[in-house]
């Protein structure tokens, strides 16, 4: 595999697990919604906790320029 960059070919590929959190909005509604129900709503994220995406990247070990494969 070859860099767009630089042109170079020291390019690692990696798996990558990411997580979405929350914004500021949705932390201050889950805060609102736990006062508003005597904390049961907290049960809910723990049940359908997301595991995240592997995502697979490039990266050139010249420039460090990373892509999506």
């Amino acid at each position: 595999m070859i860099c767009p960059k630089c042109g170079s070919d020291n390019v690692n590929v990696q798996a990558v697990n990411e997580v979405k959190g929350r914004g500021c909005f949705g932390s201050l509604i889950w805060i609102l919604l736990a006062i508003c129900t005597f904390g049961i709503i907290l049960i809910i994220p723990l049940l359908t906790r997301s595991k995240g995406k592997t995502k697979t990247y490039a990266i050139c070990q010249s420039c460090g320029k990373r892509w999506k494969v």
